[in-house]
């Protein structure tokens, strides 16, 4: 048996995404729920890796006669990749289930699987059968996971939407799944054009040099995944939400005297308690802190403070910083070791709120401030 460098290569992914499936199964955080999916993500995707490199050993009827099997695999794909960003990005759906009936084609194509079996040695005509069976194959496993793919971009729109009312950061997981979304919408333009290829034109580009593209695309989708949950295994999740529940609110519910309560809590959490130095400070937390509810907690911010949650954080934060350099605690402590200590938890995330308060970068600012020193002392 002769391999190819090719072939070679994807039995590399193949053993890299196998050490993922294992490493992530050791990291002590809390994403169990979502590390248990992207861990069946990551056997679905070997599988298909482990078909392209050595499906080609296979006699040719017994190929057909039984792979079809491995297709079934397909229809899991969308599902879980829902099920993987549910879990991921929204509190209180660390053990989400999608329904049952989002499983049904993947279980009705299983019986047709075992029915093809029964039927094979009764086909007459294997060419023109094979040739119907592919094309349906290809089309079904298209649209269905191609309509997860963007139920699953429209819940990471909803989560970068809604994450400044609930956290005081942003966060990479934004870009990962963006990244993961892209790696799985190319792989569909792919599979489109090896339709197109296959059964309706021929193209400039080999529908195996397709496949192969895919299989690359496929590989690289396991390192973002493996690189992420390895690096950057803790996230910061917002409220699903049901039955728009954040919306039902509405100004005659809350009276003056919850309004001006409310009010006094927050401002003696920030105030007095310094709250905003909690680096994992989001909505959630601060409620539980002053006894309130999220929606209660949403709605006074938005309508009395006209301020985001994150909005409201980094002011604290960042006027806490301009008091340590008051202090000239920048003479003695590092930017960004002060940064840390009020609060922000990034690099990226102090400069940005930084630089939306006032105007300017934080050594720029300190420069302004040492100028205008100057000339008052001249």
């Amino acid at each position: 048996m002769s391999i190819s460098p090719y072939e070679l290569f994807l039995i590399f992914v193949i053993g890299q995404c196998v050490f993922l499936i294992l490493a992530i199964q050791y990291i002590p955080k809390k994403q169990t729920g979502a590390n248990s999916t992207i861990q069946y993500l990551l056997a679905i995707y070997s599988f298909f890796l482990l078909e392209r490199a050595i499906g080609h050993e296979f006699e040719r009827d017994f190929l057909r006669r039984y792979g079809n099997i491995i297709n079934v695999l397909y229809l899991f794909i969308g599902p879980l990749v829902y099920t993987y960003i549910r879990r991921l990005l929204f509190y209180k759906n660390g053990n989400y289930q999608l329904a049952y009936y989002h499983y049904l084609p993947a279980i009705l194509y299983l019986v047709f699987c075992f029915y093809h079996i029964y039927i094979y040695d009764s086909i007459e005509d294997l060419s023109s059968y094979f040739n119907t069976l592919l094309f349906c194959n290809d089309v079904i496993f298209f649209v269905f996971i191609t309509a997860y793919l963007f139920k699953s971009n429209s819940l990471l729109n909803y989560y970068k939407k809604n994450e400044e009312e609930e956290l005081s950061f942003n966060q990479l997981i934004i870009k990962y799944i963006k990244i993961m979304l892209l790696c799985l919408l190319v792989y569909m333009i792919f599979w489109l054009l090896g339709i197109v290829e296959r059964f309706v034109i021929k193209l400039p580009i080999n529908i195996r040099l397709i496949w192969d593209i895919s299989c690359l695309i496929f590989g690289i989708q396991i390192y973002i995944v493996g690189f992420y949950n390895l690096k950057h295994p803790e996230v910061f999740k917002i409220r699903f939400p049901l039955n728009n529940i954040s919306k039902s609110i509405k100004k005659n519910e809350l009276n003056e005297k919850e309004i001006h309560e409310i009010q006094n809590l927050i401002d003696r959490f920030f105030d007095k308690e310094k709250g905003h130095r909690r680096v994992e400070l989001s909505l959630s937390i601060l409620a539980n802190e002053i006894n309130s509810t999220t929606n209660k907690l949403s709605w006074v911010l938005n309508n009395i403070y006209k301020k985001t949650f994150y909005e409201l954080v980094n002011e604290y934060r960042v006027q806490d910083f301009l008091e340590r350099l008051e202090k000239n605690d920048h003479k003695e402590f590092t930017l960004l070791s002060i940064a840390f200590d009020v609060g922000f938890n990034s690099k990226s995330t102090f400069y940005k709120a930084f630089k939306e308060i006032t105007n300017l970068t934080p050594t720029a600012y300190i420069k302004n401030v040492e100028n205008s020193k100057k000339t008052k002392n001249a």
